[in-house]
């Protein structure tokens, strides 16, 4: 029951970042619907919409040096992309949470506490390292606001239509300083949703893992049991089995159906998130004249924290594919050819086989492939773009 408790305490920081409850067993998290609660959510949303609202108005109407107006135009790319994430899941949340259950009770019967261990390991080294990278690159913004508030500018993170540039009162600073908590408080829900989404993949690959060695051991114990005067007895085994395993795998199949409408929003915005906004930071970091250390490695280090969670994204999606695919292989070598029934039991070997080796490609709203491929083709899309418009405007200013 270890995946039980990663998922119901993955749920519990979804619930205390304001996402809402995705638990199935209902008053286990949330002890009950509390109007307090609706009202906290309702509050930290508000400011997370509004402050998004006064970015988009500062793209088209606000009057400001460049790099501000770039920092503008990317944070409120992002922001709107990473409000569309959130409430992809929010609005989804039945179906979050019979995905919840689906993914705690398949195979539950058969996972090997060592490999739910390494899963749980992996799970959280990906988590970790990603939240690492969002709050490392938050940090060098403050600093950037911090420098440029040293050398006689105004403290300066999320760039918005309001204050304006020439307004240094004091209720512009301050105003400034809010709208930087703001964003801190809103990467919690937002990495917490992220990483809620890595985590069913990942669990999602190691359903896959579970399946093949017990099929496996399908073969071991038929040959342990299959001696003179038994081969009734292991034959029946094997045939129970290898049913058990043929319905894990069918409900493991129908359940790539249940991850795409419940997080499939998730992983399809990161793919237009990582491209579209990196094609902004690129530019920003090549086209601008006087920039410094700090604003650089701010830069980089966004860049590379949208490409890590897109990495993460669609090479686990992808293993999910790879370990599917061994499934056959497991099935057609389970022991049917040695067994007194091998002749009813090659039909439903070669039905499961046949099932087996139909491809399962995770995709985003049933069109968007997420596989390794997907991701080498978004980096190679990205650059392509950055290139162009950084040609263009060389050739403009020439």
């Amino acid at each position: 029951m270890k995946n039980y408790f990663i998922l119901k305490n993955l749920c519990r920081k979804m619930y205390l970042a304001g996402a809402g409850d995705f638990w199935f067993e209902e008053s286990e998290i949330s002890k009950g619907k509390s109007l307090r609660y609706r009202l906290l959510c309702f509050i930290l949303f508000a400011f997370y919409i509004s402050m998004t609202v006064l970015e988009i108005i500062g793209v088209f109407f606000g009057d400001m040096p460049n790099d501000e107006k770039s920092d503008c135009t990317t944070f409120a790319v992002s922001h709107i992309i990473v409000l569309c994430k959130m409430l992809s899941v929010i609005l989804n949340r039945k179906r979050v949470k019979e995905l919840n259950k689906k993914l705690v009770e398949i195979c539950k019967d058969h996972e090997d506490e060592h490999r739910v261990a390494e899963n749980y390991r992996i799970m959280k080294i990906n988590a970790v390292a990603y939240a690492v990278f969002v709050y490392g690159t938050f940090v060098l913004f403050i600093f950037e606001g911090i420098r440029k508030m040293m050398t006689g500018s105004h403290f300066i993170t999320i760039v918005t239509y309001w204050p304006f540039y020439e307004d240094n009162s004091s209720i512009a600073v301050t105003f400034r300083f809010i709208t930087t908590g703001v964003l801190g408080v809103m990467m919690v829900p937002m990495i917490c949703i992220d990483s809620f989404a890595l985590v069913t993949l990942i669990m999602y690959k190691y359903k896959f893992i579970t399946l093949r060695y017990y099929l496996e051991g399908l073969r071991e114990q038929f040959d342990r049991n299959n001696y003179a005067g038994n081969e009734e007895y292991a034959t029946d085994q094997l045939h129970s089995g290898l049913v058990e395993g043929i319905v894990m795998h069918s409900n493991l199949i129908r359940l790539s159906k249940d991850i795409d409408r419940s997080v499939g929003g998730v992983l399809a915005l990161q793919v237009c998130l990582s491209s579209g906004s990196v094609v902004s930071l690129m530019l920003q970091l090549a086209l601008s004249k006087d920039i410094t250390l700090g604003a650089q490695l701010k830069i980089i280090l966004f860049a590379v924290a949208l490409y890590f969670l897109l990495a993460l994204f669609l090479c686990n999606a992808g293993e999910i594919t790879y370990q599917a695919s061994l499934l056959s292989d497991s099935i057609f070598y389970c022991g049917w050819h040695a067994s007194s029934m091998r002749r009813d039991l090659r039909r439903l070997v070669l039905f499961s086989c046949a099932a087996a080796q139909r491809p399962i490609v995770m995709k985003a709203f049933n069109m968007l492939h997420l596989t390794y491929g997907t991701f080498i083709q978004v980096v190679r899309g990205t650059y392509s773009v950055f290139a162009l418009i950084y040609a263009q405007n060389e050739s403009t200013a020439e």
